[in-house]
């Protein structure tokens, strides 16, 4: 593999994961408004092969590298006029995730 695309291959793995994180994070919340048991729901999810239950866990997606490199791909997007909407989401739910961990400590 070249040097790019393996630079690339890099942060989107890890901007998958985010998003992923990000998801349960909203399917968490709405659970608890719904009286929904976020755990029956991700195991539910998990059950799909195409789906798996890796990173299907609600919580912060802010371990290791994830943060940066979603942070550098919608970045690099940016220079060359690819707006990554969907990570810019992912972000803004990533963010809001602090506050909300913060409220309940």
């Amino acid at each position: 593999m070249d040097i790019a695309s393996a630079e690339v291959t890099k942060y989107a793995a890890n901007a998958m994961l985010a998003t992923r994180i990000s998801f349960m994070n909203q399917v968490a919340e709405f659970c608890e408004r719904v009286g929904a048991d976020v755990g029956l729901v991700r195991q539910g999810i998990g059950s799909d092969r195409r789906i798996g239950q890796a990173f299907l866990f609600p919580g912060r997606a802010t371990a290791g590298r994830v943060p940066q490199d979603v942070k550098a791909l919608i970045r690099s997007g940016t220079d060359v006029g690819v707006r990554f909407d969907l990570l810019e989401s992912v972000e803004a739910v990533n963010e809001r995730q602090k506050l909300l961990l913060f409220a309940r400590c």
